[in-house]
């Protein structure tokens, strides 16, 4: 059986939406499925980051079709004065200026549901060629960007084939919307988009959603979260020499809670610890803990993903902080589950019952605080300190992490597919 995915992320792109449908793709062989998959010309996309070791992953008879696309982030570059186009929660554009102000209004309420939209006519035209070519019955598409869907819905309306739509993120109701100043003109627009693919889609997949906000048959939505790789963590690097070390992977915008965490880490002053944050991280986080806490902090942007693995495994203890915005307790980072495999203890800063934090302490993987719980912070993290001290190893329930193998979450995928 063939199946088509339309995605805009692919290799070369780097992140976790890139990572769910690769290794999905990697595995649905495994099940007498064999993957097409339909992207975008690399050369007229816009990344935030590239990660070219996912090419690795890739299977070199995989069938790859990429496209032309129109897009509008040379344009938003040139006029905010940035120069990449913005990370998740505008990461990289912390207190923007008024050109970007007016940037981002500009790409909330002209461009819907994304300006990444300008991939659809031809996103649309390849896979019509790619479905009367090979006898396609059943398509996927994944979002953000969004627009994506609007070329299933197209297809759909065309082809009637079964369509499966993946949500990764929420549409409209992502935390970072009411950062693009969009009017209620707008938001009504960009409403009846999403609802007209609720309507079509024959079933829906999320990643991290709050499905009762969404107007569609319970029957046709399945929770299908992402995972890890047991291959990416066979080889383990030994842990960083004697200090204990506490390391974060990822962004951090402006919404995320880090001021409470700072003044645990200064109260520190009798641990000798090393703070590693592995992503984009806005300066003005930066710039506060580099100046309170020296050399005991390092920041290093983006790395490959088997680098940020590396990362992972050789630190004593991960740190997952979920941003402080609405519906937070839906949000669960792919990267949560990297962290179960390493068998590391993880600190989660955030609503204790928000669905990271649910997995995690299911899996007897680690603790979960409010952002103003200090003392309970610094008990955890000295608790840790001793632990790594004395050579007490952590005592996770893998039976309850394996479950979030990507082989695993792929042989649900096709349960759907058949």
């Amino acid at each position: 059986m063939k199946v088509l995915i339309i995605t805009y992320y692919w290799h070369p792109s780097g992140g976790p939406g890139v990572q769910r449908w690769l290794k999905f793709v990697k595995y649905l062989p495994d099940f007498d499925i064999q993957p097409i998959v339909l992207t975008v010309n690399p050369e007229q996309a816009e990344y935030p980051v590239l990660d070219p070791s996912l090419e690795a992953d890739i299977d070199p008879d995989l069938k790859v079709y990429r496209t032309n696309c129109k897009g509008v982030y040379d344009l938003y570059k040139k006029f905010a004065g940035v120069k990449t186009a913005p990370y998740s929660g505008f990461a990289n554009e912390h207190k923007p200026s008024l050109t970007q102000k007016i940037a981002r209004f500009i790409r909330g309420n002209f461009f819907l549901p994304d300006a990444r939209r300008g991939w659809i006519k031809y996103a649309f035209e390849e896979a019509g060629k790619i479905i009367e070519k090979y006898g396609i019955e059943t398509i996927i598409t994944t979002g953000p960007p969004h627009s994506t869907h609007l070329t299933g819905l197209k297809i759909k309306k065309k082809y009637r084939v079964k369509w499966i739509a993946d949500f990764r993120d929420p549409w409209t109701n992502i935390f970072y919307n009411k950062e693009l100043f969009q009017t209620r003109w707008a938001k009504k627009i960009n409403q009846r988009l999403e609802q007209s693919v609720l309507d079509a889609c024959d079933y829906l997949l999320i990643a991290s959603v709050d499905k009762e906000k969404l107007s569609i048959d319970p029957q046709k939505v399945t929770f299908l979260p992402n995972g890890f790789d047991t291959i990416d963590f066979e080889t383990k690097k030994p842990a960083f020499s004697e200090t204990f070390t506490i390391c974060y992977t990822g962004t951090i915008a402006g919404s995320y809670p880090t001021a409470s965490l700072l003044k645990v880490f200064e109260s520190l002053k009798d641990c000798r610890y090393k703070l590693l944050f592995v992503g984009k991280v806005v300066d003005n986080v930066k710039k506060d803990f580099c100046k309170n806490l020296g050399n005991s902090v390092e920041f290093i942007d983006f790395v490959p993903h088997s680098e940020a693995i590396n990362f992972m495994t050789s630190s004593d203890l991960l740190l997952l902080i979920i941003p402080n915005t609405e519906d937070n307790k839906f949000i669960i980072p792919g990267k949560v589950f990297e962290y179960l495999a390493t068998g590391k203890p993880i600190l989660i800063i955030g609503p204790a019952n928000c669905k990271a934090a649910q997995i995690t302490l299911q899996a007897n993987a680690g603790a979960v605080f409010d952002d103003d719980d200090t003392q309970g912070i610094t008990d955890f993290i000295l608790q840790q300190y001793e632990k790594r001290q004395k050579g007490i190893p952590s005592t996770p329930n893998w039976e309850i992490i394996e479950q979030y193998s990507r082989k695993k979450l792929t042989k649900k995928l096709t349960e759907i597919i058949f």
